[in-house]
């Protein structure tokens, strides 16, 4: 009996190798399958929620966690610093110019369960969240507000607190990248400082007592004066070229029309 056996042990155990070596493979895929199925490994940097039945049941540190399988899953936040980057919006100011702006935010994740369970999707909802917060900061801004970078970095960060505190996101960071005038704000811009200028020389022309006449004739127009010999140089331009079609027409033995003289018709006096 014991030799029986022995020989179905050695006989099991040699069908067993051949086994594994012709299906190491896919052994190796299932045995995957089993770990990934019963367990969930959480990396540093990061903080998981396990939930049990579609409850949030415990907040998980790093490191593997043993699941049962189908009844508990455990999801996954990246809890280090993280950058959000705004792409350039136009965004109009107080004065009624348009500027293009682009920002950014450095946040942590410091409350695991409200960043899963408050909002679906924690970096979208962000995104929003920067992109309201930079309307806000700016709607109720000047002109003369845009240089103060950071009075603005510092009311940006104050708002995006607020409105990230609900999710449990505290913010480290938030500011302005760059705040450039679009093109027809920033010929606005030129004109309306032209003007101050202008005016600033007519009251201290007229300040030193010169007449406003006088104050405005010194002050010039931005019209610039036509070059007579330039309009010259451009008519005898315009009739060399007249003068050129004219032979070429001639030389491919064409004739211009001549004028047909067209009977008056005005009654004839008596």
């Amino acid at each position: 009996m014991s030799e029986l056996w022995d020989s179905l042990r050695v006989w099991i155990w040699s069908e067993l190798g051949d086994f594994v070596q012709d299906n190491l493979w896919t052994l190796w895929l299932v045995a995957w399958a089993i770990l990934r199925a019963t367990g969930q490994i959480v990396q540093t940097g990061q903080t998981g929620l396990l939930f049990s039945f579609g409850r949030a049941r415990k907040v998980i540190g790093p490191g593997f966690r043993a699941l049962i399988p189908f009844v508990q899953v455990v999801r996954v936040v990246p809890t280090r610093h993280r950058t959000l980057h705004l792409p350039a919006q136009r965004v109009a100011i107080q004065d009624g110019l348009v500027f293009f702006v682009d920002a950014n935010l450095v946040y942590r994740v410091v409350d695991v369960r409200k960043a899963l369970v408050e909002i679906d999707d924690l970096v979208r909802g962000m995104t929003q969240a920067l992109g309201l917060g930079v309307q806000a900061v700016l709607v109720e801004r000047g002109r003369a507000a845009m240089r103060a970078g950071p009075e603005l970095d510092a009311a940006l960060a104050d708002d995006l607190g607020r409105r990230l505190e609900p999710w449990g996101v505290e913010v480290v960071r938030a500011g302005f990248i760059t705040i450039t005038p679009t093109p027809e704000s920033m010929r606005v811009t030129q004109v309306a400082a032209q003007v101050e200028a202008r005016a600033r020389a007519l009251v201290r022309f007229e300040s030193a007592g010169l007449p406003r006449a006088r104050a405005l004739a010194l002050l010039g127009t931005r019209t610039h004066l036509a070059n007579r010999g330039r309009g010259v140089r451009e008519r005898e331009r315009a009739r060399r070229s007249r003068s050129r079609l004219e032979r070429r027409i001639l030389q491919a033995g064409f004739r211009p029309a001549r004028a047909v003289s067209v009977p008056s018709k005005e009654p004839k006096k008596p």
